[in-house]
C-alpha cells in the first residue's frame, strides 16, 4: 500500500495517478433484473475514421511525439496536411455509406434488442441527454422505479473504418462502453464493461472482437468501388458489438 501511495505521489509531478480500469461482472440472479430500459441513441449518427499507431495512439500524435523540438513547426504543418487528408477520406466513406442508406444506430438497436429479448428480458427505451459520444448519461435516482428494472446505457464512442500502424488496409471498427444501473440508486452498478470490435492495443479486461478479414479494403478507392461490402463491414462491426453486449447480460 505504501509503495502504491508513493508511486502516486511521485506521479503527481508529471501526471495523475490513474487507477487501471476494472469491469463490473454481471450476476443476473443477484441483480434480479427482469426489465431493461435502453438509453436511446447509443452511437454517433455518422460513421467515422481512425488512423492509429500500433499502441492505439492517434497516428499523427504518435509521429509528432518522436520529433525533436526544432522540428515541431514542420511537424505541425505535416499534422495539418494529414488532418486534411483524413477529413477527405472520412467524407468519402460517409458518402459511400449514405448512398447505401446505412443507419448504424438502427443496425445496432435491432441486433441488441433481438438478443436481449431472446434472453428473456422485457425491454423499453428512455431518452436522456448524452453530452458527447462515448460518455455515459447522467442518471438521477428515481425512488418510484420498479426494483426489477435497470437502465442500460451503451455509450458508443464511434464506428466506421480504421487504419492501424503501417498497414495500408482499412477495416471496420466499433467501440463502446456499457453500463447497467439501478434507477433507484444509479451508483449501484449491476454491470460495467467495454467492447471493442477490431481492437488496437486494448487491455485484456475488456471484451474484444476480431474483425472479419473479408471486410479489409486496400484503399478508399477500393472501398468506394465496393459499397455493398463496405456497408456489410460496418453492419458486422455493430451487430457483433451488440451481441457482445447482450452476452454480458446473460
Amino acid at each position: 500500500m505504501k509503495k502504491t501511495l508513493l508511486a502516486c505521489g511521485l506521479a503527481l509531478t508529471t501526471a495523475a495517478c490513474v487507477t487501471p480500469y476494472a469491469p463490473v461482472p454481471y450476476d443476473r440472479e443477484l441483480a434480479g433484473v427482469e426489465k431493461i430500459l435502453i438509453v436511446e441513441q447509443s452511437f454517433p449518427e455518422e460513421a467515422d475514421t481512425r488512423k492509429l499507431a500500433t499502441n492505439g495512439a492517434n497516428l499523427t500524435s504518435a509521429a509528432s511525439a518522436a520529433v525533436p523540438v526544432a522540428g515541431l513547426f514542420v511537424a505541425a504543418i505535416a499534422a495539418g496536411v494529414e488532418a486534411n487528408i483524413e477529413a477527405n477520406q472520412r467524407a468519402r466513406i460517409r458518402a459511400t455509406l449514405a448512398e447505401q442508406e446505412f443507419d448504424g444506430e438502427a443496425v445496432f438497436d435491432a441486433a441488441l434488442e433481438a438478443a436481449l429479448t431472446d434472453s428473456g428480458y422485457e425491454l423499453d427505451s428512455v431518452s436522456l441527454d448524452r453530452k458527447s459520444p462515448g460518455d455515459f448519461v447522467q442518471l438521477v435516482s428515481d425512488a418510484q422505479a420498479d426494483e426489477k428494472t435497470a437502465i442500460l446505457d451503451v455509450a458508443g464512442a464511434g464506428y466506421g473504418y480504421q487504419l492501424v500502424g503501417g498497414s495500408t488496409q482499412w477495416r471496420p471498427y466499433a467501440a463502446a462502453q456499457v453500463r447497467l444501473s439501478n434507477p433507484q440508486d444509479p451508483e449501484t452498478i449491476h454491470m460495467d464493461n467495454r467492447v471493442m470490435y477490431n481492437p488496437v492495443a486494448q487491455p485484456d479486461v475488456i471484451v474484444t472482437i476480431a474483425p472479419d478479414e473479408k471486410y479489409a479494403f486496400n484503399s478508399i478507392d477500393d472501398l468506394e468501388a465496393n459499397p455493398e461490402l463496405a456497408r456489410e463491414g460496418v453492419t458486422a462491426a455493430l451487430t457483433e458489438t451488440a451481441l457482445a453486449v447482450s452476452r454480458l447480460l446473460q
